[in-house]
Parts: structure tokens; sequence; C-alpha cells
């Protein structure tokens, strides 16, 4: 793992060990990319990163072996991790969460990032599912996407021609998962992903291949990653998902793929604007334009532009919301869908509308939220996953606009739709619809109904002191706002991918 700043106690046994060598930090970095080029390995190792190790920050697990081995051939004798400050069962996990926020300078850093938060993830690791989302980071990974020119990867002398179906397999296997994702909810695909993205994309990434075949790995482990960060965020692992955006931006980056690196700002966005960073949200979303101008097709320049009117809504600023859902309308009038890429796909006329109701909603603005879900919503076209997510806005906005009923049989027929969906942000809906409802009027017999329904389907988002008294720690909270906890009111959906 290498360490992107976190402070160390030096490695004086491997200094000792150097010394012994008589080995400078170059020579020591040659020697070790000639260890992993023995095995297969394509590691970027240079005279900056023997410093860092030098200075205490522990390399990736596979790096290790490579650096003994180096030692061992120049000393003639056998060196073990041990003898030169190594523990390979310590190493990475902890430095995997703390830097996996951060915009890595080189490439070979995002893939070793992505590999410890990964194996983190499969193994259930409490760092990473204690891990919230860093708000303190987001301007210099804006600031390093925007303006860091992509490092080249030195090629090997023997080209890997079959690494050409390598991109195309990728993809095809993310596209599966994202219709698993999209059926049953992030919390039903995030295992197999992992396991996934550890077997087969991590090893792609470290070999050797010609620059154009490079290039395709690159950008469908960033398409790869992205799915990861949809998967995590979706199953409310939100530290992990802002770790696996950012590292898929900077794969993105390595690709040469701007539409792709401007999509994961376009989803750090949503997910900032959902926890109630908001002003993350509009930085998101506006460098998603930016990364993009001249390069993205209409349908994706509509797209960012609805991230930037939700941040905006969230704000309360109604007319500058108003005026970047007009500049997405007309964005969107010159979608042709013969230049979108694939992922941008599901954003149509149904989509922009839902993008709109949930603006409208956050601004407290009933009808205008209400006449945007008529748009939102195809009777065939559709999904139940999508009609869930609209029908909570719209039970909101009902319930808003003091038509309690109404909101209750809106909010019902969502239930039902959502029967088995696996989606945290789902549920964030639903508890929240369930404490305003309660707050209005507990003792109403549609509310009675309603509880009951709760108690059958989600036991656990029942608060009892809530159902018996109307009482709310977050009474006067105004919809769309983060709680106290960090977990945002009525959280935002329409998800940029298919919602």
């Amino acid at each position: 793992m290498v360490n992107l700043g976190t402070t160390r106690e030096p490695n004086l046994l491997l200094t000792a060990v150097m010394d012994e060598a008589g080995i400078s930090n170059k020579g020591l970095a040659s020697r070790v990319r000639a260890e992993a080029d023995k095995v297969g390995l394509a590691l970027f190792t240079d005279h900056v990163a023997v410093r860092r190790w030098l200075n205490g920050v522990q390399p990736h697990a596979d790096t290790i072996p490579c650096i003994a081995g180096a030692l061992s051939v120049k000393l003639g004798r056998k060196i073990t991790p041990t003898e030169i400050g190594f523990d390979l069962e310590l190493t990475g996990a902890v430095d995997g969460v703390d830097d996996g926020a951060q915009y890595p300078p080189r490439p070979d850093q995002a893939i070793d990032l992505l590999d410890t938060l990964t194996a983190a993830d499969l193994s259930d690791s409490s760092a990473l599912a204690a891990a919230g989302w860093v708000s303190t980071t987001a301007p210099s990974v804006i600031t390093g996407y925007l303006f860091a020119e992509p490092q080249r990867i030195e090629l090997a002398t023997t080209l890997d021609e079959a690494g050409k179906d390598i991109a195309e397999r990728i993809r095809a296997t993310i596209r599966y998962f994202m219709d698993l994702d999209f059926k049953f909810g992030g919390g039903h695909t995030r295992r197999m992903l992992l396991f996934y993205w550890k077997t087969e994309i991590v090893p792609a990434l470290r070999r050797h291949h010609p620059e154009a075949v490079r290039r395709e790995i690159f950008g469908a482990a960033a398409d790869a990653a992205e799915v990861l960060g949809w998967s995590a965020y979706d199953d409310g692992r939100h530290g992990a998902g802002q770790r696996y955006f950012i590292q898929g931006l900077r794969l993105a980056r390595e690709a040469g793929d701007d539409v792709m690196g401007g999509q994961i700002l376009g989803n750090l966005s949503h997910q900032a604007n959902y926890l109630g960073n908001f002003s993350d949200a509009i930085q998101f979303a506006r460098a998603a334009q930016a990364a993009t101008t001249g390069k993205a097709p209409a349908t994706v320049r509509a797209m960012f532009l609805a991230m930037e009117a939700r941040a905006l809504a969230s704000i309360g600023d109604a007319r500058a919301c108003a005026e970047v859902l007009h500049r997405a309308e007309q964005a969107f009038d010159q979608s042709n869908p013969a230049e979108d890429p694939d992922w941008i796909s599901y954003f149509d006329a149904l989509e922009l509308a839902g993008e709109a109701a949930h603006c409208f909603r956050d601004l407290s603005l009933s009808a205008e939220t209400q006449r945007f879900i008529t748009e939102a919503i195809d009777p065939i076209r559709t999904p139940p996953r999508t009609r869930a997510f609209i029908d909570m806005v719209s039970a909101a906005a009902t319930l808003g606009a003091g038509d309690l009923e109404q909101a209750v049989s809106i909010a019902t027929n969502a239930v039902d739709l959502a029967s088995g969906l696996q989606s945290s942000r789902y549920v964030r809906y639903l508890a929240d619809f369930y404490k305003s409802l309660v707050e209005k009027n507990a003792s109403h017999s549609s509310v009675r109904a309603f509880t009951e329904l709760m108690q059958s389907s989600y036991p656990l988002l029942l608060i009892p002191e809530q159902a018996r008294t109307g009482s709310s720690q977050e009474k006067g909270r105004p919809e769309g706002s983060a709680s106290a906890t960090g977990t945002p009111q009525l959280s935002q959906e329409t998800r940029p991918r298919s919602a």
C-alpha cells in the first residue's frame, strides 16, 4: 500500500538491510520492478516509493515479497519480510481506509488502494464499515482530477495481445451486475462484484499491455469501480462508496475517459447531496461539467446539470435551481442517442422529470412536484424500483400539501412495489416519510393502517415513542437536509445510472 501522507515511524530495519546491501533508493526500486516482472506483476515502483517505505509506510502485500526478493538477490542470502520491517498480515487495511478518500497521484496507487479496499470490504472490515464521507478532501479530489495529467505506464518488451479481450469481458460482466443491482438493489450485488474485482480486474490492471489495450482496460475498470461505488452507496456503506468513486476517478483519468470521469464526479455530487454535504455536491456537479466541456454528449450534459440543480434545491436556492433545470432541459432537447455512451441509456425524458420532481420536493413546492411526477412515470416503461422511489417522492409532496389519506395511499403502493429491494436509500425514504406522517397525526386511521404495514414489512424502522406521541427529534428539519447524525431526511434518489 502506498500511503498518501499519514505519518509513520521510520523503518529502521529496512534502512539497515539496504545499508548492508549498499543499494540506493533508485537501485532498490529498479530491482523490485525486475522481481515483479518475474512473477507477472506490473509494479511502478520508483525512488519516491522507496523513500516512503523507509519513512514507515507499509507497501502493498504483493509488493513486499518483491522487495524481500530483490534484497535477497543483492545480498546473496534469504531476506524475510519481517527482517525488513514488514508484516504481511497487517499491511494495507487501515491505510486503504485512510488514503482511499484522497485522489492518488499515480495509477498504481489507485490499483493498490482498490485492491486493499475490496479485500477489507469482503472481510467485513470494521474500519471500512465505520468509515464515513470525508468532506475535507473534495477540493483536492477535484483539483487532482481536473489538472493532473495521466502518467503513462511503462510498456513491457513482450506485449500481451490476449489483453485485447479483457476490457470487453469486464464491461460485459459489469453490465450483468448492473442489471442485478437495478432489479434487487446494491445489497444484493455488492459481494459478488467485490469478488470479481479482486480475482479478475486487479490482476488485469497489474499486467503489462499495449498502450491502446491498457487504456481500454483502465476505462473498463473505472466503469467497474463506479458500479462498485454505487453498490456500496445503495447499501448504506457511504465511506466505502466515496472511496471507490475517488479511486475509480483516477482510473478514468489514466484511461483518458473524460466522460466516465465526469460521470463519477456526478456520482460524488449525488452522494454528497444525499448525505447533506450540499456545498460538496454543487462543486462536484460543476466539476463534472468542467471536465467534459466539449466532450460530453447532450444527454450526459443534461444529467450533470440535473445533479447541480438537485444540490441547489437542497440549499433552498429556488431561482438558481430553476435556471439550471432549464439548461438541463435545453441540453436534453439536443440529445442524440447515437452519440451517447451505454451507461447513460437510462436517462430519458422520464428520468429528467424525476430529477425535477426531487428538486421541487426539496423546495417544498408541492404543485410543481406533482406536475413533474406525472411526467416522470410511464405505466409500461417505468420499472417497479423506479416507480417505488418516485411514489415516495409523490407521497412526501402530497403529505406536505395536506392530503394525508392520499399520501398514505401512494406510500402503500410504493411499499408493495419495493418488495425484496435491498436498498438503504429506499428504506431512508420510507423511514423519513413515516416520521413525517406520525408527526401529522399518529391517531388517524390511515396512519394506524400504514403503521401496521410497516410492522409487517419494515419492523426495524418503527420507533414506538414516535408512534405513541408523534414526537420527533427531527421536527422542524426541512426535507432533504441532513440530520444531526449525518443521515439525510428524505434522501435524494433518481440514481444517475438506473434508478
